[in-house]
């Protein structure tokens, strides 16, 4: 069922706002991009191109044609995936279309002084913000799209009554894939502690090599560990990041052993005490993350 919008206030349009150019957007890449971000997916996203600072945010709704929609199964595509189809009506012409995002920034409070600063001087949802969007991994590809904070809101009825939201214009040509088997292997010197399934004791390591879910650790001090290692077993990381404030715990399974060094496939993080899928947004944040280390660009 469609929704209509209410905004705060409804200002009398002028002669120049009635006389403006009407926009048509392009259906098919519309069509192309809803698969990337659904509703109701979570998503990181960074202001003004900041890409040091990324947060979280979750899509309550799409807003098209100035119509809310809160369910993905009220939409669907024509055959050729040309053409949107909105509760069975096949929509010739899309003349708007919008993310409706929270207001609430999910984890802010885990930034560190410098990123909160940053975050401050670039407005964040600001009106008229670029707010880049970082979408659901989809067909081995990660969805990026640059958008445009276009007014706060609040809807006024439904499961969402009286929530304020931000609304993000969204124009579908600007969405960008990137390759996720194409991503470069970074270069790390990162401390950290293994725990190996056979040995409950932390062992000091250091992380040389980061790909993907592949990481390459150093035990160059210590060949008790990688001898007690096997192909397949299951291993435990504790490490920070720099710009992070709270270390990053992660399972993964040992593939190969050369050495002194381990190579393993990373396949679970540790969120808010509990261990879930790593996921490409997760690897996206590492990668961000790994990045400001010195002499690593």
């Amino acid at each position: 069922m469609l929704k209509i919008l209410k905004i705060f206030s409804r200002k009398r349009a002028t002669t120049s706002q009635s006389a403006s150019v009407r926009v048509i957007l392009d259906s098919a890449r519309l069509c192309q991009l809803l698969p990337y971000f659904p509703i109701s997916s979570n998503l990181k996203y960074f202001p003004e191109y900041r890409q040091e600072i990324t947060l979280d945010s979750i899509i309550i709704a799409y807003l098209i044609n100035g119509e809310v929609i809160y369910s993905n199964n009220e939409l669907s595509t024509t055959n050729d995936n040309h053409n949107l189809i909105i509760n069975g009506t096949m929509i010739d012409e899309i003349n708007s279309f919008a993310f409706l995002i929270p207001t609430i920034i999910r984890n802010e409070t885990e930034l560190d002084y410098e990123q909160k600063e940053i975050l401050e001087q670039s407005g964040g949802l600001a009106k008229g913000n670029s707010i880049t969007l970082i979408g659901q991994q989809y067909d081995g590809n990660i969805p990026f799209i640059d958008t445009v904070v276009k007014k706060y809101a609040r809807l006024r009825d439904g499961h969402f009554n009286n929530t304020q939201v931000v609304v993000l214009n969204v124009d579908p040509t600007l969405l960008e894939l990137k390759d996720q088997r194409s991503q470069t292997r970074l270069t790390a010197k990162i401390p950290a502690l293994i725990q190996t399934k056979l040995d409950n004791e932390k062992h000091q390591c250091t992380l040389i090599d980061f790909s993907e879910h592949t990481v390459k650790i150093c035990c160059d001090d210590n060949d008790i560990v990688p001898m007690s290692c096997e192909k397949g077993e299951t291993i435990t990381l504790t490490f920070n990041l720099p710009t992070s404030t709270t270390p990053h715990i992660m399972k993964g399974r040992v593939v190969k052993i050369d050495g002194t060094a381990i190579i393993a496939k990373l396949e679970e993080i540790l969120i808010e005490q509990q261990f879930e899928k790593l996921t490409s947004i997760d690897i996206l944040e590492l990668k961000t993350k790994l990045l400001q280390q010195p002499n690593n660009h």
